[in-house]
């Protein structure tokens, strides 16, 4: 690591934790958060700027400017909140009981969880459920989407002004068909049959099961990973998830998720990053192993030079506008993510590949 990271992630670790920052020399805030912001973890870091001696502070210009972030992030979760406990009403007021991935039930684990970077409103509502869901959210005031949900794969999009909410018929889209049917089991068992609840502002909301909540984070950033690039942003929470359920979470159970989705080794790669970077106590990472450090370190530097959705590369924001251009710079970026994967994870990079060869192929055979 560098000076800049290095001081990063002491940053990153006080913020976490809501520990003191362990750095005694001046610190590069231009440098530093430079990586928060393509990390995706900047209002963290400037909530943590704020709490510094004032021979620590950033300049005052700068501390305006961290100010504003975490005003506007506040601003965007109250109206979150407002939209989404609107919609969550309207959705049981009609017998359908949703249940809210990631969003204020992973904030809800971090020390603050206002300072936890917003995104999207992430509903899950099963396939049963989802035509119906998708035709009551249409009536709220202020709503704007753009096709009708039977033009849309796993999820349905609607906007209210800079708050779009994802109405999901599945949590994840899986193309190989034998993983198809292992984690539409996993997801009916963490989802449907054993929610949590947890209560945001006086308002009571359903969130995944304790080891689905885990499971699926993770599953999450693994999926940002191998294709579009996952910040640390991701990792936090994955982190904050294992610190807030540790002690309670079946791990048996965890491990059978993990192992029958190919996923044990990504997950001790990850975890020797989440005990080594951000902190995680050992004893709270589980499958904890050691002998990943190689492979760890190759994908620190992976993560560290793309960035949340590739931020620093910009590979996969840059595409063409004609639709022939558009495969052929798909087909590109999919090789591009194969060539950074196989030297890590050689046998699931070929299991990638292979799925997405012919997932590719049905697709353009059913269009013809």
């Amino acid at each position: 690591m560098n000076a800049a990271e290095t001081q990063y992630f002491a940053l990153l670790r006080a913020a976490l934790w809501d520990a003191p920052v362990a750095i005694d020399c001046p610190i590069d805030w231009k440098a530093v958060m430079q990586i928060a912001y393509y990390h995706g973890n900047h209002v963290l870091l400037s909530d943590v700027a704020v709490r510094m001696s004032d021979d620590q502070k950033p300049s005052p210009k700068m501390m305006a400017k961290m100010q504003e972030y975490m005003r506007g992030n506040l601003m965007l979760q109250m109206r979150q909140k407002r939209i989404l406990f609107s919609a969550v009403k309207l959705l049981r007021e009609h017998g359908i009981e949703p249940v809210l991935l990631k969003g204020f039930g992973l904030a809800s684990l971090y020390p603050n969880a206002c300072l936890r970077q917003s995104g999207d409103i992430d509903l899950y509502v099963g396939l049963d459920s989802f035509h119906e869901a998708c035709a009551l959210l249409r009536t709220l005031p202020g709503c704007y989407y753009w096709c009708d949900e039977v033009d849309v794969g796993r999820h349905y999009n609607i906007e209210f002004g800079d708050v779009v909410m994802e109405i999901h018929r599945v949590s994840a889209d899986v193309v190989d068909a034998c993983e198809h049917q292992v984690y539409t089991a996993i997801e009916q068992e963490g989802l449907k049959e054993q929610p949590q609840r947890i209560n945001v502002d006086g308002f009571e909301l359903s969130i995944p099961s304790r080891e689905f909540m885990v499971f699926f984070t993770f599953y999450h950033a693994w999926h940002h990973f191998i294709t579009s690039g996952v910040g640390l942003r991701q990792l936090s929470d994955v982190a904050m998830a294992l610190h807030a359920y540790r002690g309670q979470l079946d791990l048996e159970k965890l491990r059978e998720w993990l192992t029958s989705m190919h996923l044990m080794l990504p997950w001790q790669t990850f975890g020797f990053l989440l005990v080594d970077r951000l902190g995680l106590p050992q004893t709270e990472m589980p499958f904890f192993n050691a002998s990943c450090r190689r492979r760890a370190q190759i994908v620190y530097k992976r993560l560290m030079k793309d960035g949340n959705f590739k931020r620093k590369r910009n590979i996969k924001r840059n595409r063409p506008k004609r639709r022939l251009w558009q495969k052929l710079h798909a087909f590109i970026c999919m090789f591009i993510d194969f060539f950074h994967l196989v030297g890590v994870f050689p046998k699931l990079a070929f299991r990638e590949l292979r799925t997405a060869l012919k997932a590719g192929l049905r697709k353009n055979f059913q269009k013809k």
